[in-house]
């Protein structure tokens, strides 16, 4: 999809504006997508449903009971739901984890029809008030972006978060180049890409450019274990490569073949997710 015909004629922040919205706004699932939800989401049954008030809405959450350990926080990708990151919970219940698994804003059950990474920090707050404090974080794709911006001072007057251990799967690294793609794609102009990005300023108070994963790490060096397929095509391996030379903290553990989205399936991603988060 580029911009839309009528929108070619607008100024360059007008175009911008129309952007930044669709940018925010989650595409709807296609039938089959919705199909295949609704059998994994049977595997929400056993957790407790939790309604978290969040901006003049709720949340969803789902909260799986453990031994006490600790408790480890699931977040999915863009247009994803709490429903997709339950592969993980056998694995972690069984170290004795509690797990609590996230929809974001504007998916799943979750109030709201944006969502962006402030929006999404924000949401990681109040889920923190209920549920906190956190011995982990397990996050893929875009909740990846969310979980290491959550570590940060950068998202308004939101302090940082605090948890012990933090898994990033097929996470992207680099916000300007989330943008500059989205923007190429949309055949948007320089110009234009300028007052995108300025879009993250109004809402954080930083520019993007602040929002580097792998700085970020390196300011808080948490014991962090990045997955990755080197094939992925929506987030290059490059991210993975970048979040690693954060420093030694930083374990980068590729998974060859398993793309984008099937590597939440894979029985090594589990495996390699739960020994790290008990170890």
């Amino acid at each position: 999809m580029t911009v839309q015909p009528d929108a070619a004629t607008q100024s360059p922040k007008a175009q911008a504006d129309l952007l930044f919205e669709l940018f925010c706004t989650p595409e709807p699932l296609t039938e089959a997508a919705q199909k295949g939800m609704v059998r994994v989401a049977e595997r929400l049954s056993a957790a407790e449903s939790l309604r978290i008030p969040f901006q003049g809405g709720e949340l969803q959450a789902y909260r799986f009971a453990g031994n006490g350990r600790g408790t480890v926080v699931l977040l999915h990708g863009w247009t994803g739901q709490a429903a997709v990151m339950t592969f993980f919970v056998e694995a972690l219940v069984s170290e004795g984890f509690d797990v609590v698994a996230l929809d974001f804003p504007g998916h799943g059950r979750s109030d709201g029809e944006r969502l962006h990474v402030a929006l999404g920090v924000a949401a990681l707050h109040a889920l923190h008030a209920v549920t906190g404090p956190w011995h982990g974080v397990v996050a893929h794709s875009f909740g990846g972006a969310v979980a290491f911006a959550g570590l940060s001072e950068l998202v308004g007057d939101l302090p940082p978060l605090h948890y012990g251990r933090l898994v990033l799967i097929a996470a992207p690294c680099s916000m300007p180049r989330v943008f500059d793609t989205f923007a190429r794609r949309h055949d948007l102009s320089p110009e234009a890409t300028v007052y995108l990005k300025d879009h993250v300023k109004r809402l954080t108070g930083h520019p993007v450019e602040a929002f580097m994963g792998d700085a970020i790490l390196k300011a808080h060096p948490l014991p962090t274990l990045v997955l990755h397929a080197p094939e992925d095509q929506e987030v290059l391996f490059l991210s993975a490569e970048s979040f690693a030379a954060a420093g030694d903290h930083v374990t980068l553990h590729p998974l060859p073949g398993l793309g984008h989205r099937r590597i939440l399936y894979a029985r090594e991603t589990m495996q390699a997710t739960a020994a790290f988060l008990a170890s």
